[in-house]
């Protein structure tokens, strides 16, 4: 009896944060728009610098939109529910949204772990309590797998990000022609996050033909002497990178994330034997112009994927918007842009659907309409080919190493002189901020002319 109290008023307590936590977007226009509002959710973490601007974007178009009308003369709420980084907070956070809100647009924050928990409760209310619910950035194939291999449960789910398997076209071209031909790479060191994200990638992906990345660096003429996979966070780099400089390695590829110490090892590399072997990341802290500050200067020569936007007009439209965010402080990473985007886009669905009373014309707008936004095409996938089929449109899914013009893909930066931020970029058309080459060979240096 005691333990059954004990776990209901912890139940309790959880569910009074979480409310504590929802923050209603009242309309900004309420002459113009009337009615029952559509109620829009959003499940993450708050404090986290990665989030709170997905968040912080939404609602700002979402008082856009009720400034102009709302959405078929409706208004619209917006709700954010502070999940505190737990997955059974946000389970909890789903199930307010879903049941007492009356949420029909529900976005959950970029951990596929967390996203697949929130997924399967969202498989089982769907039925009770139609909704969308959109994964806002994780790259886990089985999110989107599950929508073909146990239909139609999770019809109504969409990734606005792109899987796995998406990121061998980018990569393959980093492999054939940015690396030997551009940065001089022979030899290449591997070194993996140790998370369930990047094990199609050291695994190969057999159901769609696709090798591991280790393979197709081989096929690409460069020698594999190093491959390890380790621990997200308190890695000692010291002895892993003594063994890379006696394996001879030219370039230590670390194929990180926003959980990896990035900033640790940049520190560590830096004074360590392997500092003249260059250091490219796949992403993290390292994608961020603070990435410097964080290091200490340490990351001079670092090379990296790059999410901040802030200063990078690549479209007519990234400017203003980029302009407006800056006015709330709010950063404009990739991802930030995107979230933006999606409010949109569930108002062309809404509109397309003629309102959200029949899920299944509401999930048919969802795959059917296409919006333009600050970086390109948003598009869903309606190829049925897992992991492709609901996410969002950036390869060919019968072809991943295709890309698909309109759709945009990150930079790639190198960290130079006093923190100096170089794109190693071709400039791109104005409306195609995909026609990028990749690497202009006149702006990388290697670290050890950049320390001279």
């Amino acid at each position: 009896m005691e333990r059954a109290k004990s776990i209901s008023v912890f139940a309790l307590a959880a569910l009074m944060l979480l409310v504590a936590a929802a923050v209603g977007t009242p309309s900004l226009s309420q002459a113009q728009s009337k009615g029952e509002p559509f109620v829009i959710g959003y499940i993450g973490m708050v404090a986290s610098p990665g989030t709170r601007p997905c968040m912080d974007i939404q609602k700002m178009a979402v008082e856009e939109i009720n400034a102009t009308g709302g959405i078929l003369g409706r208004p619209v709420k917006y709700i954010v529910m502070d999940n505190k980084g737990d997955t059974s907070l946000s389970v909890e956070a789903f199930r307010k949204l879903v049941i007492e809100d009356k949420a029909k647009f529900i976005s959950v924050e970029g951990r596929s772990e967390i996203c697949l928990a929130v997924q399967e409760a969202s498989g089982m209310l769907a039925k009770q309590y139609p909704h969308i619910l959109v994964f806002n950035g994780p790259m886990g194939s089985e999110l989107t797998a599950r929508i073909i291999d146990e239909a139609p449960k999770y019809d109504h789910c969409f990734r606005d990000w792109d899987p796995e398997p998406a990121h061998y076209g980018q990569t393959k071209y980093f492999f054939c022609k940015t690396m030997p031909q551009y940065m001089g790479v022979k030899k290449i060191a591997f070194l993996w996050e140790d998370l369930a994200w990047t094990t199609e990638w050291r695994k190969g992906i057999s159901y769609i033909n696709l090798p591991t990345w280790e393979k197709m660096a081989q096929e690409c003429g460069l020698e594999v002497v190093y491959s390890k996979a380790v621990k997200p966070r308190g890695t000692m780099y010291l002895p892993l990178l003594q063994e890379i400089k006696k394996a001879d390695a030219d370039l230590i590829f670390y194929i990180s994330s926003w959980f990896t110490d990035t900033e640790s090892f940049a520190k560590q590399w830096a004074d360590s034997a392997a500092r003249d072997i260059q250091v490219n990341f796949y992403g993290g802290v390292a994608q961020t112009k603070d990435f410097w500050r964080m290091t200490g200067g340490k990351a001079l020569g670092t090379v990296s994927s790059y999410t901040d936007l802030d200063d990078i007009p690549l479209t007519e439209k990234t400017i203003p918007l980029v302009k407006k965010a800056h006015a709330r402080k709010i950063p404009m990473q990739i991802h930030v842009h995107i979230a933006y985007a999606d409010i949109y886009h569930f108002k062309a669905a809404i509109e397309k659907a003629g309102g959200t009373n029949d899920i299944n014309k509401l999930i048919k707008a969802m795959e059917d309409v296409e919006t333009t936004y600050s970086l390109g095409k948003m598009k869903y996938q309606t190829k049925k080919i897992k992991p492709f089929y609901h996410s969002r449109v950036r390869v060919d899914p019968e072809n991943p190493y295709v890309d698909l013009p309109g759709y945009y893909y990150q930079l790639i930066v190198q960290f130079q002189k006093d923190g100096e931020v170089a794109f190693l970029h071709e400039s791109c058309e104005a409306n195609e901020p995909h026609v990028a080459k990749w690497v202009d060979p006149k702006r990388y240096k290697k670290p050890a002319d950049l320390r001279k």
